[in-house]
């Protein structure tokens, strides 16, 4: 029978993954000849043989668990008659012709967690033990193609062993990069904190309260007996984070449902390659009682599973729940040197447990949540960066970069039909944040081989990105927030066609020179009208004045009560110095230093401090996420008012200025304030604010003729799961269609993707 011989490409992730070994062992089964190698644009097979269709056939469909093949195609060549099959060296392909993906960071495979557990293995309890299924990725690639001499493992020369193990293709260690057991590989090492060695891996430390700061896959973490109440408060104490919740790493799941309620959506992504944080509900009487001082005030709880072998090790000690907490100081960027975790975390931790693998790419937890039984990212980072976004519908012309926002920053860069977001970085408020955005895009242009020629960036004049980006050579365009917003969601749903959206956040430059923040904008990437939005409201200090609730409240309904209701309400203030409200009463006349807007986030900071729920801001959207806490408590302890949600709300306004619908608050803020006087729960009124804000977005919606939809929802509001679902409840009430974020943050962290869309159209 004749030979017939084909060249086979492979595009997407299909480095570092098992793809050469799954081609190998394939080829072996089919009698295949002929050879693989990875390139910098993916992997190459030269097939020869009588089997080639079903070889191709089933590479496409059988391919390893992590691999995703994007682009896959086949062409005849001319046969060299081959006699065997080989896995070939990877191919040196210059940097412009380079395409290639790479994986993010995967958690520990259940073979290597074997491995550790069997004493007769040489991974017999290796902190950082891996193989082709997981371990490092993202984190340790200094350059393509992802082989070895590019990543920080290069310094680790393999004994013999894990050489042999390397080379053979039947091994499922078999050209994973990061491979090496306790004989060749990385040392860890326990210190206190004068730098001296200690025995062990900190169990008897962290059994008696200690707190250790633990090398993790992409940075340090802060790490204490979360049943420890002393500890964890000891850990709040020395970072300084105030009332910011920590995240919690359990045992197992087991442990966790001892605290925790979990659905199957939730155990799929607790149990996922990724192992991000998920956000749960905490039982109301749970067995384990961690204490309150893990998230104050909250009614949920971050957790997560353990994820990479020392994490195994940890819990071979006697807690069940372990705080694990980014190690970096207030509003600064992850530690993830041992040098810089030595020296700047001195005074936090108790101890030091290091190793001696770099981390080139420093990257978070990941952290979701379950609302509308969809996966929501309130931060993505490890476990999905360097994923890219795959877009048919849009083309990206020249090569892109899209520095987002100074919160929650994330960029994007992109061309062709591909775009890829950074992992999260943070606030850019501070210097060293500002560094590590200059770090991680230098690196990250190499890892996904795109250097921009055309740069986007919000409106907002004072955005720290805003004048990183008007210092750049390239051509440049600004983009309001609240469009990019809209627009990153529908490139994720690889829409085009003009659509409304409803856009709620804390703030983002309007057109108008207003702090908008809750917007009913019609477009797409071409452009957009606003057909609604929240009435504008004096806020006095502008963005700054969103640290002091109750100040907003008095502003607000200073000048939306009448004088009789005002003088009702003036015991309401006595947390309020009288030189404050002396200054609040002057600006107010004043209107100095008095900021417009019309932001559903500082709507929510001001009944959060009316309420006393929370009076003072230690943390990004606290008073929003306590306020949500106080109604979900309500909300589960009376069942009867559940999907009552247009019956148990609270009246509310629509007019219409200039053909622009006007949705006005002030009979809702004195509705609540008679409901607060006459003595109804805090609770119970955030109940009622959630579910008329709820109420008014789609009744707005269907004002502006939405019908079938669909509705876009997005920003960083629609990350409170309360308001979240009872939107969805109404508008699937209503027969509307809603399109949410699939893969990236509704809020800021998403916002580059659409300031890069937008600013593609401009060309």
């Amino acid at each position: 029978m004749k030979l017939n011989a084909k060249a086979i490409y492979f595009n997407g992730i299909v480095q570092g993954v098992g793809f050469r070994p799954f081609v190998f062992k394939l080829a072996e089964e089919l009698g295949i000849k002929g050879w693989v190698n990875n390139s910098s644009n993916g992997v190459t097979i030269h097939a020869e043989g009588n089997n080639l269709d079903l070889f191709y056939q089933r590479l496409r469909t059988e391919a390893p668990p992590l691999a995703q093949i994007l682009i896959a195609r086949s062409e005849e060549i001319g046969i060299k008659h081959y006699g065997t099959f080989e896995i070939v060296e990877s191919e040196s392909e210059t940097e412009s012709e380079a395409d290639v993906l790479i994986s993010p960071d995967v958690a520990t495979c259940k073979d290597c967690l074997r491995d550790m557990d069997n004493p007769k293995s040489r991974f017999y309890q290796f902190p950082l033990t891996n193989c082709t299924n997981c371990g490092p990725r993202y984190t340790i690639i200094r350059d393509i193609p992802y082989d070895r001499a590019l990543t920080t493992m290069s310094k680790f020369q393999m004994c013999k062993t894990c050489a042999m193990d390397y080379k053979n293709p039947k091994n499922r260690r078999f050209h994973a990069q990061p491979v090496a057991c306790g004989n060749c590989g990385p040392k860890l090492q326990l210190m206190d904190d004068l730098g001296k060695p200690l025995p062990g891996i900190g169990l008897d430390q962290l059994a008696q309260g200690g707190i250790i700061a633990v090398k993790g896959l992409g940075g340090f973490h802060l790490v204490c007996d979360a049943q420890n109440t002393k500890a964890v408060r000891r850990l709040r104490e020395r970072k300084e984070r105030g009332a910011k919740p920590f995240a919690v790493m359990a045992r197992s799941i087991a442990k966790a449902r001892n605290e925790v309620n979990i659905s199957t959506k939730e155990e799929k992504l607790l149990r996922s390659s990724a192992a991000p944080i998920v956000v749960l509900e905490r039982k109301q009487e749970s067995t384990d009682s961690l204490p309150e001082e893990i998230a104050p005030g909250l009614h949920t709880l971050g957790f997560m599973l353990p994820y990479t072998p020392l994490h195994y090790l940890l819990f071979e000690g006697p807690s069940d729940f372990l705080v694990m907490t980014s190690a970096n100081l207030s509003g600064r960027p992850l530690i993830y040197t041992n040098e810089e975790a030595l020296e700047t975390l001195q005074g936090i931790a108790d101890f030091f447990l290091i190793h001696d693998r770099d981390i080139f790419h420093p990257c978070d937890d990941s952290v979701v949540q379950v609302i509308g039984e969809e996966e929501v990212f309130f931060r993505r980072a490890r476990g999905y960066v360097p994923l890219p976004i795959l877009m048919s519908a849009y083309h990206v012309k020249v090569p892109q970069l899209a520095v987002g926002g100074d919160l929650k920053n994330a960029f994007c860069l992109a061309k062709g039909h591909r775009a890829f977001v950074s992992q999260y970085l943070g606030d850019m408020e501070g210097y060293e944040n500002f560094q590590r955005f200059h770090q991680e895009l230098e690196s990250f242009q190499r890892v996904v081989n795109i250097t921009p020629s055309l740069l986007s960036y919000d409106m907002h004049p004072n955005y720290q990105m805003t004048r990183f980006a008007l210092e750049q050579p390239w051509p440049k365009q600004s983009v309001q927030h609240h469009h990019a917003h809209l627009v990153s969601v529908l490139g994720e749903w690889d829409r085009t066609e003009p659509t409304l959206g409803v856009i709620c956040d804390g703030t983002g430059l309007g057109e108008d020179g207003c702090i908008w923040g809750f917007e009913f904008l019609y477009g797409n990437s071409l452009g957009y009208e606003r057909k609604a939005h929240l009435e504008y409201l004096g806020l006095p200090g502008g963005d700054v004045g969103a640290k002091h609730p109750l100040r907003i409240a008095y502003s607000y309904l200073r000048t939306l009560l009448t004088d009789e209701t005002w003088d009702k309400t003036k015991h309401l203030w006595s947390s309020l110095s009288t030189l404050e409200r002396q200054i609040l009463d002057r600006q107010l006349e004043t209107g100095v230093q008095v900021f417009q807007t019309s932001s559903a986030g500082r709507l929510f900071d001001a009944v959060s401090g009316l309420l006393g729920t929370c009076t003072k801001v230690t943390y990004e959207g606290q008073a929003a996420i306590e306020l949500e806490s106080a109604a979900v408590r309500f909300f589960k302890s009376n069942k009867q008012y559940q999907n009552k949600y247009e019956q148990f709300s609270y009246p509310y306004e629509v007019r219409v200025e200039n053909e622009v619908f006007i949705l006005g608050v002030g009979v809702l803020l004195e509705e609540l304030v008679y409901d607060l006087l006459k003595g109804v729960s805090p609770e119970k009124i955030a109940y009622r604010f959630h579910v008329t804000l709820a109420q008014a977005i789609v009744d707005l919606a269907v004002r502006l003729d939405v019908e079938s939809g669909p509705l876009v929802l997005t920003g960083g509001v629609f990350q409170n799961k309360l308001l979240t679902e009872a939107v969805l409840s109404n508008c699937k009430e209503k027969g509307i269609r809603v399109l949410r974020s699939r893969t990236l943050p509704p809020g800021d962290g998403g916002l580059a993707f659409g300031q890069l869309l937008i600013a593609n159209e401009v060309l």
